[in-house]
């Protein structure tokens, strides 16, 4: 089975790099615009020993900066995850969400890698507030670490599918709370 996985592996990394060859190379300059969404798993954990996991929604995702070489870019990452928050008896929409300064780098004309560390927040769901006492904002700090590939491009129009991993710790009126949303994305870029 590991030998089978080796081979589907390199074999996908000989037609990225095949087609990378046979096209024109694409244009990325100045400011550039990017949002995503998609679905991923959330694990959260607080300093009271209870955790939680769910499938969660991963919206909204922004990310917006400028290139400053054709491969390499200096961004700001909104990664954001909804979650199902259970208290004062009622059950409402959360988000685990950052502000991540990050790097972006194109491995390949269409593959590329971006990471970045920053603010980490948990948020009210603009959409699910009934009282004063849920509108709290929690902040810490925050990780992340993409990757995508741009499967349809034109002149300055990019869609890639992305996977990420979005590592945050706040504290929280219950505690201290870490997450880990493992996501997967589709995304649309405008340079």
């Amino acid at each position: 089975m590991r030998l089978f996985l080796t081979c589907c592996f390199i074999g996908l990394l000989s037609i990225v790099s095949a087609q990378d060859h046979a096209e024109n190379e694409f244009t990325r300059e100045g400011f550039f615009f990017g949002a995503a969404a998609g679905v991923g798993a959330l694990q959260l954990s607080n300093s009271n020993g209870l955790a939680h996991n769910e499938v969660s929604m991963s919206f909204p995702n922004f990310k917006f900066g400028w290139m400053l070489s054709p491969r390499f870019a200096v961004e700001m990452c909104l990664p954001g995850s909804l979650y199902t928050f259970n208290a004062e008896g009622r059950s409402r929409s959360r988000g685990f969400e950052g502000m991540v300064p990050s790097v972006q780098y194109w491995l390949k004309n269409r593959w590329w890698i971006s990471g970045g560390v920053g603010i980490g927040l948990d948020a009210p769901a603009f959409y699910d507030i009934k009282t004063e006492t849920e509108r709290k904002f929690y902040f810490g700090s925050a990780a992340l670490f993409s990757t995508g590939y741009e499967v349809i491009r034109t002149r300055k129009f990019a869609i890639d599918i992305q996977s990420r991993v979005h590592w945050g710790a706040m504290k929280i009126a219950e505690g201290n709370q870490n997450g880990t949303s493992f996501n997967f994305l589709i995304g649309i870029n405008w340079y």
